[in-house]
């Protein structure tokens, strides 16, 4: 079993080397670029989304009208595929509406 000494006190800075640390400065803070600019616009972003039970169960029936691969007990997408295009698919055509 380790042993070990227990630690210091701190003790309290004098008033000198209050007004020294003071009389330091300190350096100017850095020019932060804008995160628009420097992020790639293909970069994957994860996002986190609720939806209730009602939705999902719509989302579901349109899920089970898409074709399957043959003899696949899997819906033809998937929840996360279809909520993906759905999103781009409403992005195009709010773009085309400007």
């Amino acid at each position: 079993m380790a042993v070990t000494l227990p630690p210091r006190p701190k003790t309290k800075p004098t008033e000198a080397e209050i007004e020294a640390m003071i009389g330091k400065g300190g350096d100017v803070p850095k020019l932060v670029k804008s995160p628009e600019n420097d992020v790639d616009p293909e970069t994957i972003r994860h996002v986190s989304a609720r939806l209730n039970e009602g939705i999902i169960r719509q989302i579901d029936a349109l899920r089970s009208r898409r074709p399957r691969k043959i003899g696949s007990p899997k819906m033809g997408i998937s929840l996360r595929d279809w909520v993906v295009e759905a999103v781009l698919e409403k992005l195009q055509r709010d773009s085309a509406e400007e």
